[in-house]
């Protein structure tokens, strides 16, 4: 169906931030519209936490790209149409005995507090506002601060095999490469909806998304952190399992919500095993929120700003560098602690003390960021013993308890700062049955290359429950997923040919363990038609995509160079 004109593209004019802000429906068809008429590209960001490349339109001819990072907030420079969808996030409710909504694309699922225009709030976010009304999803990935439609697109998930975002999904509202808009619904064009339902933004821009939404429930969990010897970790993490002890596939399969934190490292070697059920409202519920950091904002944030510091040293040889990147890390710091006093104190007060304490941090940083660069084995042997600190076994079965509402505990990762702990990785999604020689072969990975494969940071493993979306790293199959941690200020290209990520990708393709790789994390930047061929050949409905996405875009305005490259293996398709 052909949506309303075109009309009005004058009235739409575009940010001093690079962005065209509609407010509308029809303010993005017209914008499309203005696209598919003048030969240029349109994309649409969400939260920016997927990679640059993988959102934003190609640069204007001369112009420089972005760099290739999350939270890129900008942008590229040239004519093409980059559209944020901040003035459109509206929520409708059709049946609320029923639970059953639409939503535009633009909202939040939760607070963003990076979100560049301050319109995220926690009031405004799908999570509580179905939350107040007694509903909830199924499902929630390790943070909520993306939007509806960029959640959606990249195929994000939680960590469990028993519940399903993908049930709570009626319907999309998408508007094509042509400007037409129409509703796809899954009872009535399943082939279609299951395309759109991982379409990367290249079927067309997601308007809108109706949702069944479930019941309300509670979650009830715990944290502990184990040594990975078989003898202390109560999962067999690389073998069969045993009577008494799960092997890591069983634990995956029969632990509701689950995530685990490997830090591989010698004298570290320790998982951090994060684990939830289900329950239903209590009559009285006193909610223990789950704490990942300090149980306090101020201590959090010295806690983050004192792992950016180790981490940014860790990760760049030499002081200038270092220091250097250190510079946006103590704005980041100065910002977040202004905006926890500006709640208790007066304004003007909390910004004078957030400066001064901002400066004292950075005086207290500077020699032990210049003492570190130069003599750098001390900080190599005192690393296992911060991180020790930072991520202390489990003693006396002391295990950190939680019971919450969904929304906020069951997102674990919401309370680490974007900035300060910064964290990029390739995901890697296995089929499940693959778990046990997966992890042999991380481990013996990690204890022949040290440093070099374990990084400084530890890897997650999660698991991912089959989707039946064409492109979903998860169709048709339960994975384990890997996701191999990059500290955003750690130098290098860690997509590179001889990159970080390389070394993984490449053992388990001589391993035989077949994977997908989640869309908006980082892909192989090298070797692109051979990569292209590998990813074609895990994905059954991949040519059925491709031809749908040729039909629906058919002067190639969603299609950047970034995704020809990946998807085709050549600028040209």
């Amino acid at each position: 169906m052909t949506a309303g004109p075109g009309s009005a593209i004058s009235a739409i004019a575009i940010g001093a931030d690079g962005f065209y802000h509609p407010i509308n429906e029809d303010q993005i068809i017209a914008l499309v519209k203005k696209a598919y008429a003048e030969g240029l590209q349109v994309r649409c960001r969400g939260a920016s936490h997927s990679i640059a490349w993988a959102i934003y339109t190609d640069p204007g001819a001369g112009d420089k790209p972005v760099p290739n990072k999350v939270s890129e907030q900008h942008p590229p420079k040239g004519p093409n149409i980059n559209i944020m969808l901040d003035q459109y996030y509206k929520v409708t409710w059709l049946d609320e005995e029923n639970g059953i909504i639409e939503v535009e694309a633009g909202i939040h699922l939760g607070y963003d507090p990076e979100d560049p225009t301050h319109t995220s709030t926690l009031r405004n976010s799908l999570l509580y506002q179905a939350f107040e009304k007694g509903w909830a999803l199924e499902d929630l990935g390790g943070i909520t601060h993306q939007t509806a439609g960029g959640f959606l697109s990249t195929g994000s998930s939680g960590g469990t095999l028993m519940y399903r975002l993908e049930e709570n999904l009626l319907a999309f509202r998408v508007i094509d490469g042509m400007g037409n808009a129409e509703w796809i619904e899954n009872d009535k064009e399943p082939d279609l909806f299951n395309a759109v339902g991982v379409s990367l933004g290249l079927l067309g821009i997601i308007s809108k998304v109706r949702f069944k939404l479930t019941r309300n429930f509670y979650i009830y969990g715990q944290q502990i952190t184990t040594p990975t010897d078989a003898d202390n970790c109560p999962i067999d993490l690389f073998g069969p399992g045993t009577k008494d002890k799960p092997s890591m596939q069983e634990f995956l399969e029969k632990t509701p919500y689950t995530r685990i934190l490997w830090w591989p490292q010698k004298n570290v070697e320790r998982v951090v095993i994060w684990q939830a059920v289900r329950g239903a409202p209590l009559p009285v519920f006193d909610a223990a929120p789950y704490e990942e950091f300090a149980d306090t904002t101020f201590f959090t944030e010295l806690e983050e700003m004192g792992g950016a510091l180790l981490f940014t040293l860790l990760g760049n040889p030499g002081f200038f560098k270092a220091w250097s990147k250190l510079q946006g890390d103590f704005g980041q710091f100065r910002k977040n602690i202004y905006l926890y006093w500006d709640r208790t104190i007066t304004k003007p007060f909390a910004w004078l003390l957030s400066w001064l304490v901002t400066i004292l941090v950075w005086i207290v940083s500077l020699p032990l960021a210049l003492f570190f660069s130069i003599f750098r084995p001390v900080l190599l042997w005192l690393y296992p013993k911060v991180v020790d600190i930072l991520q202390p076994l489990t003693k006396n079965g002391k295990a950190q308890l939680f019971m919450d509402y969904m929304w906020r505990s069951l997102p674990m990762d919401n309370n680490a700062d974007d900035i300060l702990m910064g964290t990029e990785f390739t995901e890697i999604w296995i089929p499940i049955e693959h778990t046990e020689k997966t992890m042999q072969l991380l481990k013996t990975l990690f204890d022949e290359k040290g440093y070099a494969a374990q990084g400084f940071y530890s890897t997650e493993l999660y698991a991912g429950i089959k989707s039946h979306f064409w492109l979903s790293p998860a169709y048709d199959v339960d994975t384990l997923r890997v996701d191999v941690f990059w500290y955003i200020n750690n130098e290098g290209n860690p997509a590179a040919r001889d990159g970080f990520y390389s070394q993984f990708w490449q053992l388990f393709r001589d391993n035989d363990i077949p994977f997908r790789l989640h869309w908006g994390k980082f892909l192989p930047e090298y070797d692109y038609p051979d990569w292209a061929a590998y990813l074609r050949s895990q994905y059954p409905r991949w040519d059925d995509f491709m031809e749908l996405r040729a039909s629906r875009d058919p002067e190639n305005i969603l299609l950047t160079s970034y995704w020809r490259t990946h998807l085709f293996g050549k600028e040209n398709n």
